[in-house]
């Protein structure tokens, strides 16, 4: 699996860090060269440093995006972050390359809760700290 940018975290957030929850969505969908709808959904989760309980932002964007369901929109807390399914690695053709969702909350990696969606590539935006 390849998300551009991912060492943007792995320099900032020395150490374990666990997902709290997402805090920010954000969709657009943009025209390109053939008048298609393109879309593109970023994610902003609040993020702990385990050994110093500092929260941080990162947000993700995901790029063009296919089949995105959002239920529950009140909330949407975390208890580990999304799962990622590289279809190319699995052997999947498929226009998308990545199914990405959050856990059903039964710990199988096949269903979800509050997100899923489908995307071609997958890129670190920002990470910074939460209160800055």
């Amino acid at each position: 699996m390849h998300i551009k940018n991912i060492e943007m975290i792995k320099n900032t957030l020395r150490g374990t860090w666990v997902y709290e929850r997402i805090v920010k969505i954000e969709y657009n969908v943009e025209t390109d060269y053939e008048d298609s709808y393109l879309g593109t959904l970023d994610l902003t989760f609040h993020v702990i440093l385990l050994e110093t309980k500092e929260p941080f932002k990162i947000r993700f964007r995901y790029y063009d995006i296919d089949d995105l369901t959002i239920r529950n929109a009140t909330s949407f807390p975390l208890s580990g972050g999304l799962i990622i399914h590289d279809m190319k690695e699995q052997g999947v053709v498929s226009i998308q390359r990545y199914h990405v969702h959050d856990d059903s909350g039964y710990g199988e990696n096949d269903g979800f809760q509050f997100i899923d969606f489908y995307c071609k590539s997958i890129e670190v935006i920002s990470i910074e700290e939460f209160y800055k």
